[in-house]
């Protein structure tokens, strides 16, 4: 964790110093690097807003001498993180964020310019959020000793920063290389670069990467021949894709972001269940422990669930 938060920290050249030399709990609990103009530096995670004083400390409180970043600067950091080219990176600036090298992404905030109801292009850049990506090799390990039936599809449903992806990581690891069955094949459809990234995905992963989804599902099923898919965030768009797959005889393993609490409220939730591609939900905790497993539920048992709170 304390690696990728450095790696992170080489993107800001102009913090990158007292970024590195911070406290490895604080670069540990770390979800994101935050730089909005005429604001300070903010670290976002478990442990809180934090934001980096002169001196290379944080606090918890906004002061008036925090270093604020000015409009050129970002402007700056803005150009170099997109290799000077902004024309090379429109369609993902055009979906709020920008995809680097060894799997990192930037979320991109400012003005939309529009065609219509579509957006054309991102103007006026006013904040940068750098995703620090997370290794938790290991906390997949509990899918496989309660013996969730991975062959018939497992949708992983969790808030913003739960560890979706970090748990999908790890499980396709464990697939991969077979660390409770026999090493799978699987497709990762990793359409921003977050899921394969830097890491080591084992043997029988084979990854796309930059793929929108609907064409990686089709490469994947065309020429692949994986026993499993694997993919972060679904949408309304995946969902003949979904259906696609599973006419294909191959199992799903994807994320939705989605809390327990609400789950079968949310359209999209009861659209993916529909598809018949999942036989079980996993659900997350929240931001303060990512990639941690706190439930369960076969489809079965969540509509039971309903039935008996609606009686």
């Amino acid at each position: 964790m304390e690696r990728e938060f450095d790696r992170v920290a080489s993107l800001l050249p102009g913090y990158e110093a007292r970024l590195r030399a911070l406290p490895e709990e604080v670069k540990r609990s770390t979800f994101d690097i935050r730089l909005k103009e005429g604001q300070p530096l903010c670290l976002c995670g478990s442990m809180g807003m934090l934001f980096l004083r002169k001196d290379g400390s944080v606090t918890k409180k906004q002061q008036d001498d925090l270093p604020l970043c000015g409009k050129k600067e970002l402007r700056e950091l803005f150009f170099e993180i997109c290799g000077q080219s902004v024309f090379r990176h429109e369609d993902e600036i055009r979906s709020g964020f920008l995809s680097l090298r060894s799997g990192y992404r930037v979320g991109v905030c400012g003005t939309a310019v529009r065609e219509g109801e579509r957006v054309k292009t991102v103007k006026d850049i006013s904040s940068l959020v750098f995703r620090i990506p997370r290794e938790r090799r290991g906390c997949a390990d509990r899918l496989f000793l309660q013996g969730v039936p991975m062959e018939q599809g497992v949708l992983i449903a969790g808030p913003p920063s739960s560890g979706k992806t970090t748990l999908l990581r790890d499980l396709s690891l464990a697939l991969s290389e077979g660390r409770f069955l026999s090493p799978c094949r699987l497709a990762v459809l990793d359409e921003r670069g977050e899921l394969g990234g830097d890491f080591d995905l084992g043997p029988g992963a084979d990854i796309l990467r930059g793929y929108p989804k609907q064409a990686a599902f089709e490469t994947a099923l065309r020429m692949l021949s994986p026993q499993y898919l694997v993919c972060d965030e679904l949408t309304t768009q995946d969902l003949e894709a979904l259906r696609s797959a599973i006419f294909a005889g191959v199992a799903v393993i994807a994320a939705v972001h989605a809390r327990r609490e609400d789950f079968l409220q949310r359209p999209l939730c009861r659209q993916l269940l529909e598809t018949g591609a999942f036989s079980s939900v996993v659900f997350l905790k929240d931001r303060s422990a990512p990639g941690s497993v706190c439930g369960v539920k076969s489809i079965e048992e969540l509509f039971k669930e309903e039935r008996r709170l609606l009686a």
